[in-house]
């Protein structure tokens, strides 16, 4: 693609352009402007990223400007001037954070974030991923692959342009291999960002960043969003009726059927709350535990007045969610590497997972006990 194209000749790998490394710390909070130099090197390290982020941010600023191939580019950070919209059941779309960073959201969820979005010069939306070490890279494919579809299915694209901008040599891990061998993705690998923020030093922390001149081609989030429809509550359920129908066909084809029927935009499928019978059904042979307390199955029907379970896409890892009685509150339940259920974490009304837990704590269809040892047998057993 041009841009791609155009972008491989000239985006600088061995950057060393001072006022551009100080024009991205603009971006960041206080806190994280002082953390660059903090001896705490995980604060360091999660603040350089945080600053690297933007440093292609407005690299790519820059770069837009002596280029046809690039139409537009989005705001993000400091140059957001919109309001912050929370999170609520029904969103659906492409939403700022409260930090200014690129997310969609599906039913009021965060279902994916970018880090630097841009429209082509053929009206294709593409975005950029950026970082700074090569942690956790395994399911990367996946996630890239997910985000590709999720907005190729909201714009009606037929092709989704991609950037991954790292700091790190990447090159040789077969996630990132496997993005390589696609048309219509880039790797751009540049000098250490630990030798990049050398041309920032603590003195310069002091000054006050400048807010740079209008930029004609930067565009707000809320341009794009006009034209990205979809429902993800809609493909939720439809996907969830072909899952229960799946799971009790006479032939039950287990995960490899499962996923062959569901819409790959999806991130979760809720199956529903148990009844009594279905909890007894779950339970009988997989106990919960919760912060070293085994849980059986008379404990959860005393404890809690709702069992949800659910699964993760495309990881196919079971999920349950147990609402403790008189309190606005989810116990999360994952299965571990020894293949026992245990408590992971709370799903609560706080901000950050509020549009999550008013989906989860809506009401859910019934799942009978038949459904509940079809699950048991494909997520717990076969896991």
């Amino acid at each position: 693609m041009e841009f791609l194209d155009w972008l491989d000749e000239n985006f600088p790998r061995d950057f060393y352009d001072e006022a551009i490394a100080h024009q991205a710390l603009r971006h960041l909070q206080y806190q994280e402007r002082w953390g660059l130099f903090s001896e705490d090197y995980a604060l360091q390290r999660t603040c350089e990223g945080r600053w690297y982020e933007f440093l292609v941010y407005e690299i790519v600023r820059t770069l837009a400007l002596q280029t046809d191939t690039i139409q537009s580019i989005v705001k993000k950070g400091a140059d957001v001037q919109t309001s912050f919209i929370g999170p609520h059941p029904g969103q659906n779309g492409l939403y700022y954070s409260d930090k200014g960073d690129l997310t969609v959201r599906g039913n009021g969820q965060t279902i994916a974030e970018m880090d630097l979005m841009y429209v082509d010069g053929r009206g294709n939306l593409g975005f950029f991923e950026v970082i700074t070490s090569a942690m956790d890279l395994q399911p990367f494919y996946d996630e890239i692959r997910y985000k590709k579809t999720l907005l190729a299915s909201m714009l009606g694209q037929e092709r989704v342009p991609f950037v991954l901008v790292s700091s790190v040599d990447v090159s040789r891990y077969s996630s990132i291999q496997k993005i390589a061998f696609d048309l219509d993705s880039l790797i751009l690998i540049t000098n250490p960002v630990e030798e990049i923020r050398d041309l920032i030093y603590e003195g310069s922390l002091r000054r006050r960043p400048k807010m740079p001149a209008p930029h004609p081609k930067a565009i707000d989030l809320d341009e794009i969003s006009s034209r990205a429809s979809f429902d993800y509550l809609a493909v939720h359920d439809r996907n969830r009726e072909r899952v229960v129908r799946v799971m009790l066909a006479p032939v039950n084809g287990g995960i490899e059927t499962i996923s062959s029927v569901i819409n790959p935009i999806s991130k979760k499928i809720m199956l529903g709350t148990l009844d009594d019978a279905g909890v007894e059904a779950l339970f009988e042979e997989h106990e919960v535990r919760v912060k070293g307390t085994v849980i059986s199955a008379d404990d959860l029907v005393r404890q809690f007045s709702r069992v949800v379970i659910a699964f993760d896409i495309p990881a196919y890892t079971p999920v349950i969610y147990l609402k403790v009685k008189r309190k606005e509150e989810y116990l999360k339940v994952v299965l571990d590497m020894g293949g026992d259920l245990v408590y992971q974490g709370k799903r609560t009304p706080a901000p950050y997972m509020s549009g999550f837990y008013e989906w989860l704590d809506e009401e859910k269809p019934q799942v009978t006990a038949e459904v509940a040892e079809r699950y048991a047998s494909i997520f717990l057993d076969a896991n």
